[in-house]
């Protein structure tokens, strides 16, 4: 079995413990989860070892040789493996960077538990454990370069998520890759705060695309890894997010900040940018050529007059 599977493994044992909701196990979530932990720091040493010894980074005995051309290399000797203080080094000179005061507070709490005693309370214990979930989420994503959801599974995974510290990471990580995206529209970008999963209805979308935004920029749901277009969630999105306002327009009188595109027939036209957010319809007429009123998207048609200067004129046509 290789070295990242064992790490996934442990890190999956270990949440099981933490979510029995029983004190006895929560020590075995402590070394289990901590175990994972450096078994993931150690999957990525290989990952960056020579070609020559695929583990040359995670020996702790490294020693200079030849190779068939006689070039200088080194090689690893021995079983041994790398300490955390060796791994804390060579990750230094990597330049990965870790929150090693958080996994400094799970590993003293790993060392008490194998010689058998902590004088923590279990919420304590409990309270360390979920916060070396964020460690495990920055790295998997961070370096290795994996989605924690495929990597750890859906039901792992949704644990970490459940924990205030990882949904903040998560939702962070979201809200900048949604950010590489230009939104054109200053409307559409306030409704990003509203978009949801058209599946699990989560909060927490991202996106793997750059640019400019189009009707198949591809979104996707951390939560539950749902992909989907963003032309599949604008109308929500946007209804979501003027709801109140739109409600004010229904109830008191006025323009709603939201229309049906005369072109696409979404509902999708947003008012304040005379723009429609599907199809990019722009409001061809925007006052009357009569009287100079304003004219609305129902006056589109009438060829640059409101509907009341365009009957003046069909009754004098008509004469």
């Amino acid at each position: 079995m290789s070295l990242l599977n064992n790490a996934v493994e442990s890190i999956q044992v270990g949440v099981e413990d933490y979510l029995m909701d029983d004190g006895r196990r929560y020590l075995s979530a402590v070394r289990n989860i901590c175990a994972g932990i450096l078994l993931l720091y150690k999957e990525k040493l290989c990952q960056l070892s020579p070609s020559n010894d695929g583990e040359i980074l995670i020996k702790k005995d490294i020693r200079p040789s030849y190779d068939e051309q006689g070039n200088v290399i080194f090689i690893g000797k021995g079983k041994k493996t790398v300490d955390v203080q060796e791994i804390k080094e060579r990750f230094s000179s990597l330049d990965i960077k870790i929150d090693w005061k958080k996994f400094d507070e799970l590993n003293q709490l790993r060392n008490e538990v194998e010689h058998y005693y902590t004088d923590k309370s279990p919420d304590a214990v409990r309270e360390i454990v979920a916060k070396s979930f964020v460690l495990i989420r920055d790295f998997i994503g961070g370096y290795l370069e994996e989605q924690p959801r495929h990597l750890l599974g859906d039901e792992c995974w949704q644990a970490l998520l459940d924990t205030a510290d990882v949904y903040a990471a998560e939702e962070e990580a979201c809200r900048k890759s949604l950010a590489q995206i230009d939104w054109k529209y200053q409307t559409l970008k306030d409704a990003l705060q509203k978009i949801r999963c058209p599946a699990c209805h989560s909060s927490l979308i991202k996106t793997e695309d750059e640019g400019e935004y189009n009707t198949s920029t591809v979104l996707i749901c951390s939560s539950c890894g749902e992909e989907f277009d963003f032309g599949d969630a604008a109308e929500q999105c946007l209804s979501d997010s003027l709801g109140a306002d739109i409600y004010t327009a229904m109830k008191e009188g006025g323009e709603a900040p939201l229309d049906q595109c005369p072109s696409c027939h979404h509902n999708t036209f947003m008012l304040s940018e005379r723009h429609c957010a599907l199809c990019d319809y722009e409001q061809e007429y925007l006052e009357c050529d009569m009287c100079g009123t304003f004219l609305s998207l129902d006056e589109q048609w009438l060829d640059g007059y409101c509907s009341y200067c365009h009957h003046k004129l069909e009754k004098l046509m008509a004469e």
